[in-house]
């Protein structure tokens, strides 16, 4: 039998062990909380780091979009001083109406002759007809204009209230100043279309280079309409010292606190990027309040504290057998953190591939800006020097006079060529053509696609052979457009062909459609370019096979028209061999 000896020794051993116990499990406790505690920190310099990136990829595509959109206007605008300076008054309300109704986002458009007086415009309940500039002391921007070319304002006060940016582009028949045309872009259109994103509890502003607030979502700057009117002598130098870095064209991201009339203070993130428009500087920035990340990462470390604190109980009563579960529960918390993070870097680059095909865009925009520049130039060149040729030349000496007309021929052909291309694509992108009108005899359009082009393939020696079906269907479409489509796919084979070449056009009938076969047996498109034939602005490496320039446009105006038939088109190719191109039109 054990005798009170033996149950004192069992006593003190049982003592130790708890003692030993409880020890351990307050050294694993504590180690879960530093262990909690770190990640915590962790977790939140790497959500701040990537909600920091994403408001700057936010920032990035309305810059983008901004740009985008101010670039169209203003190529529009310009479009018309170039093709139309012999305008009437009449039909220059005419081009105003039709771009005002097909193009989003112009508040009014009008003509200003060359005595400062508003001659006409669109919309007529807006445009003051007969305001004279010069009466007004307002004629600053014309003169400006006439100076240095297209001159694009700031915002400034509109007739009818709210902001709006003049866009003042001068109209020359030579050099003979014709007038000005004016066109106004509404700053609520582009706030609405690029700058209110719904749902979002933040602030987005953006400045002039001035520091003229265009634009606020919610109350960024309290009291004035200058960011810097509101900052300076204020207790907000952090975001004073952001402001001067926007406003010297910088991008970037800060921190800083935000006052609110109260006085109450909330710390904020806030990314910026500049935006270029027409030698004016803007700068667009999106700023979220921190607790949006704090309050998560609150919430998570709150659940771990409580869990630690009932678990640390558990531990202290149940032993080191519960602390295995605290492990295994604080690593599902940090794979969910995780996870998380890991979702929220696969948007990051979602928006980072975004961005980076907008910009593409802008760049294949801005080359082909460029490219059509210089089309339009060399072509009027050489019309110039021919025509210079002519008036100089002796009257008895007219052996040169057949080469320089013809030279003045080809010429006007590869600018009417240019022209119609630019003003095709407009008209698409403007829904201005309707594809499904009239009954189209498909015989009528393809003989008239080839006696188009006939001239152009004897003189590089190609022959052009069509096969259709002795009798064929007529579909429902646009005629012009369907032979826009032929012609376009002849002169791009031709360009493509050698001497002595041949162009094969097929039709094939069948129950739901018309499938044509445009072939010839050229030099062929390789296999990278094949795929990207048809965006817009894409340009061939070896496309100067003919000796001329392309705008990248002709292939895209032919899958439009195309799909606008209810049709499909695609291309086969073979270097060295030739290339096919099939497409089909509804019936």
């Amino acid at each position: 039998m054990a005798g009170p000896e033996d149950f004192d020794i069992l006593s003190k051993h049982k003592k130790r062990n708890m003692f030993f116990i409880a020890v351990i499990s307050i050294i694993l406790l504590l180690f879960i909380v530093f262990l909690g505690i770190n990640t915590y920190y962790k977790v939140d310099k790497i959500v701040e780091e990537q909600y920091n990136k994403q408001q700057l990829l936010i920032a990035k595509q309305i810059s983008s979009g901004v740009e985008e959109f101010l670039d169209e206007k203003v190529n529009l605008v310009e479009s018309i001083a170039v093709h139309e300076s012999n305008a009437t008054p009449d039909e220059y309300q005419k081009l105003f109406k039709d771009i005002y109704e097909g193009s989003e986002g112009f508040y009014a458009l009008e003509f200003i002759n060359t005595t400062g007086i508003v001659v006409t415009g669109y919309p007529h309940e807006i445009v003051p007809v007969g305001y004279n500039l010069y009466e007004n002391d307002q004629i600053w921007p014309i003169e400006h204009a006439k100076e240095t070319g297209t001159y694009c304002t700031n915002p400034m006060e509109l007739f009818e209230g709210g902001l709006g940016s003049f866009i003042w582009v001068p109209v020359y028949e030579g050099t003979e100043y014709k007038g000005t045309i004016l066109g106004i872009i509404r700053m609520s259109t582009l706030t609405e279309k690029y700058l209110e994103i719904s749902d979002f509890d933040g602030c987005i502003y953006m400045l002039d280079r001035q520091g003229q607030i265009i634009f606020e979502s919610s109350d960024c700057f309290v009291g004035s309409e200058n960011s810097l009117d509101a900052l300076n002598g204020s207790n907000q130098e952090q975001l004073l010292q952001i402001i001067h870095q926007q406003l010297n064209g910088s991008e970037g991201t800060g921190n800083y606190v935000r006052y609110n009339e109260d006085g109450k203070a909330e710390e904020m993130m806030v990314a910026y990027t500049p935006i270029h428009w027409n030698r004016r500087l803007w700068t667009v920035a999106v700023a979220s309040p921190v607790s949006r990340i704090t309050t998560i990462l609150h919430y998570t470390m709150l659940q771990h504290l409580i869990l630690v604190s009932i678990s640390g109980g558990i531990t202290l009563l149940g032993g080191i057998s519960i602390i295995f579960l605290l492990f295994r529960w604080n690593k599902s918390l940090e794979c969910e953190v995780e996870r998380k993070t890991n979702e929220l870097k696969k948007t990051n680059e979602s928006l980072e591939i975004a961005n980076m095909k907008l910009k593409e865009l802008d760049t294949m925009k801005s080359d082909f800006i460029s490219m059509a520049s210089h089309e339009l130039k060399t072509p009027l060149t050489a019309i110039k020097i021919s025509a210079e040729s002519l008036m100089t030349e002796d009257e008895h000496e007219q052996t040169g006079s057949f080469e320089l007309l013809e030279k003045i021929i080809r010429n006007v052909d590869r600018q009417t060529r240019l022209v119609n291309e630019l003003m095709d694509i407009t008209k698409i992108e403007l829904g201005m053509i309707d594809f499904g009108k009239e009954r189209v005899d498909m015989y009528e359009v393809i003989e008239t696609a080839v006696e188009t082009v006939e001239k152009i393939a004897y003189d590089h020696g190609i022959a052009i052979k069509v096969s259709t079906p002795a009798s064929l269907s007529e579909i429902t479409g646009n005629k012009d457009a369907l032979m826009t489509v032929f012609v376009n796919l002849i002169n791009n084979a031709i360009k493509f062909t050698s001497w002595g070449g041949r162009i094969e056009i097929d039709i094939v009938e069948h129950d739901e459609n018309l499938e044509v076969t445009v072939k010839d047996n050229g030099i062929g498109i390789p296999q990278d370019d094949l795929e990207h034939i048809f965006e817009k602005f894409y340009k061939l490496g070896g496309e100067v096979f003919q000796g001329e320039r392309s705008t990248g446009l002709g292939l895209a105006i032919v899958k439009t028209i195309v799909e606008g038939h209810q049709g499909v088109i695609r291309a086969e190719s073979k270097e060295g061999v030739g290339t096919c191109f099939i497409f089909t039109l509804g019936k």
